[in-house]
């Protein structure tokens, strides 16, 4: 303990410098707010963005691997869910040089905060953000837990344990549930109707072989992204870059088409309860283009317009007349969905926020909404948007995001650059063509018997 402690206390010694043949610096580009951001590349596919920010001695440090349930899914080796979900519980679980328990007491010392990670459909990251001092020291522990993550059966059946309960939890919230089955309704022919987390007898029956060919194949450098952004410059991280992560060999990663979900036709709808549920929860889905579509910045500010703030249309007509106490749209993607989810009031029924939310749509198609309320939408999307970028992990998660996505780190950019490019009439379009009852999944959640079943 007392080596670990004067390692952190240390911080980072300077690494030599990298040399040119080391790493490639892919582009400069100059951020809408003056800031640079900087893309290099390693020799075996790694991808490093980094944005310098001198204000504090601090710094953001997230890693993006371009995995999730889906691509497990689609693996003709695993052909499961949960893996990747169980695989980002297993990476706290120590090396031969760390063992269990090692990380989080080294980064504890050093101060980290807001360390964590998340596994979605498309992706898993990890990050924590630290006083920039102690860079070189996180970077070996993240480095180390990347390429020498101590795999065992007692470790391994220890986590599925514990990811059993963080499964039987989320059976006993009503509203993840509606969304489960949203997903499920709304995705009949693709991995995104099966849960991130798996099932119990999935998490149960993985295997330590499989958790090695998942590892080796998935967590490779050239199916990752490193994002700094803080106190650091390329002439210091480049080189404890290349150090810690150079070294690592790159992998083939299978590539298998996802299947392509036919355009719907006519509404499907689920009524179903829960026990755990103490009012009706109404949620809807509609196919809307991917991210990469010009489309998706139409959409994304109509459902601004829909639900964002106190003048929003659905905190208006539902929330502040009674019906609901909560209304919230928002475009989704992989899965590339428009989502309404409303959380009724006590006694109130899904059918009135529908008929309003109906009505509401209707409305938008027939005429484009006003000049005030187009500009409120415009508005409150740019403060929520700059206030995301101002912080430092909000933007490597913006940049995460894009990256896994659709490999274009600054398309977040353009959406909001494209803001400025829109009329009310945009909206009305896209409404029309994406948003009729006709192409959307609806699941109503109501209360069920205390004591039954789910």
């Amino acid at each position: 303990m007392i080596r670990i402690l004067g390692l952190v206390v240390l911080g980072f010694s300077m690494a030599a410098p990298a040399l040119a043949a080391d790493y490639q610096k892919v582009t400069e580009k100059k951020l809408f707010n003056g800031e640079t951001l900087q893309e290099f590349k390693l020799p075996n596919g790694l991808q490093i963005l980094l944005v310098p920010r001198h204000q504090a001695e601090v710094l953001t440090y997230q890693v993006w691997f371009k995995v999730g349930s889906v691509q497990e899914k689609l693996d003709p080796k695993l052909k499961k869910t949960g893996l990747a979900h169980l695989f980002e519980h297993m990476m706290f679980r120590g090396s031969k040089k760390y063992p269990d328990g090692e990380f989080d007491k080294i980064t504890a010392e050093m101060g980290a905060e807001n360390q964590n990670a998340t596994t979605y459909f498309y992706r898993t990251n990890y990050f924590e953000s630290i006083p920039s001092r102690h860079l070189e020291s996180l970077m070996e522990l993240e480095s180390d837990r990347m390429a020498n993550l101590k795999l065992d059966k007692e470790a391994l059946e220890k986590e599925k344990g514990a990811v059993v309960g963080e499964l039987r939890r989320a059976l006993d919230n009503p509203s993840r549930i509606a969304w489960d089955q949203l997903m499920n309704l709304a995705n009949p022919n693709t991995p995104y109707r099966f849960t991130v987390i798996g099932t119990e007898a999935e998490i149960k029956g993985f295997t330590v072989e499989e958790g090695e060919y998942f590892y080796r194949t998935f967590y490779a450098p050239n199916n990752a992204t490193l994002i700094v952004i803080g106190d650091v410059t390329e002439e210091t991280l480049m080189p404890l870059v290349v150090k810690y992560y150079g070294k690592m060999q790159a992998q083939t990663i299978p590539t298998t088409a996802l299947p392509i979900e036919p355009s719907p036709k006519k509404e499907k709808r689920i009524e179903t309860t829960h026990k755990q549920a103490t009012s009706e929860i109404l949620m809807l889905a509609y196919p809307i283009p991917p991210v990469t579509s010009d489309e998706i910045v139409p959409l994304s500010l109509l459902s601004t317009h829909l639900s964002v703030g106190m003048e929003s249309v659905f905190h208006k007509k539902l929330v502040d007349s009674g019906l609901a106490v909560s209304a919230n749209a928002g475009t989704g993607s992989q899965p590339d969905v428009f989502q309404i989810m409303v959380q009724m009031a006590e006694g109130k029924k899904s059918d009135a926020a529908l008929k309003v939310i109906d009505q509401e749509m209707a409305n938008l198609m027939k005429k484009p909404i006003d000049k005030d309320s187009f500009l409120r939408a415009v508005n409150q999307d740019k403060l929520n948007l700059y206030g995301d970028i101002s912080n430092n992990s909000s933007l490597g998660s913006w940049l995460g995001e894009y990256v896994v996505l659709c490999n274009d780190y600054m398309r977040g950019f353009e959406i909001l650059q494209k803001l400025n490019t829109l009329k009310p009439a945009d909206l009305t379009k896209v409404a029309k063509t994406y948003l009729t009852p006709s192409r959307r999944s609806v699941v109503v959640m109501k209360p069920g018997a205390r004591g039954g079943k789910k």
